[in-house]
């Protein structure tokens, strides 16, 4: 399995830069929050140096149950898609241009 990068290495990277850990959390927190609120309300979000976070409608599909051919709708739904920016994909790469 691939390792993570998970909130508590974030919280760890803010308490590196001098950021008390509770206030750290906290910004964590309100951060995480906003831009949820900001997703479900179908507002994009572009994180200069990181990527675009835009959700998207899926549209319903036909499928069929495989154990009993049944014919099955997959209802409709929202999914968040993210585009990364070239810098990191360069990053990702290993190419040369590695300023994120």
């Amino acid at each position: 399995m691939k390792e993570k990068f998970i909130r508590k290495d974030l919280l760890e990277v803010m308490a590196a830069a001098g950021m008390e850990s509770h206030k750290a959390r906290k910004a964590i927190d309100q951060i995480i929050e906003a831009m949820g609120a900001a997703l479900a309300a179908g507002k994009v979000i572009e994180l200069r140096g990181l990527g675009t976070l835009e959700p998207r409608e899926r549209k319903p599909l036909a499928r069929r149950n495989p154990r009993t051919m049944a014919p099955v709708t997959v209802p409709a739904r929202k999914v968040v898609f993210f585009r990364a920016c070239g810098k990191l994909k360069k990053a990702i790469n290993g190419e040369a241009d590695q300023g994120v």
